[in-house]
């Protein structure tokens, strides 16, 4: 049974029994939220995470970067293996970085 099912049916059952009869706010518009201070406080969010995101984007690519160079300077097959599966993961993180502030 999906999740819409379920819901629909919790609904159903629900006004059946009167429950729906008491909530507050019945029969009017859900009131909208606009206005200056909504705006203002959505931006100043994004900016926060967006800040955030960037010092630690800089940082994952000085991490990757200093891991290319060990990578280079690595002899042993399996210290060049480790290395290269954390160069991976670092780089896996910085496309996620990268993604979220595209959008």
């Amino acid at each position: 049974m999906g999740m819409d099912r379920l819901i629909e049916q919790q609904i159903r059952r629900s006004q059946m029994n009167g429950s729906m009869d008491r909530i507050e706010g019945s029969g009017k518009p859900i009131p909208r939220r606009s206005g200056l201070n909504f705006a203002q406080s959505a931006m100043m969010s994004v900016r926060d995470s967006a800040g955030g995101g960037v010092q630690a984007e800089l940082s994952l690519r000085r991490e990757i970067n200093a891991l290319e160079d060990k990578l280079k300077a690595a002899s042993g097959q399996e210290a060049r293996f480790a290395l290269r599966k954390e160069l991976m993961d670092k780089r896996l993180e910085l496309s996620v970085y990268e993604e979220a502030r595209r959008k």
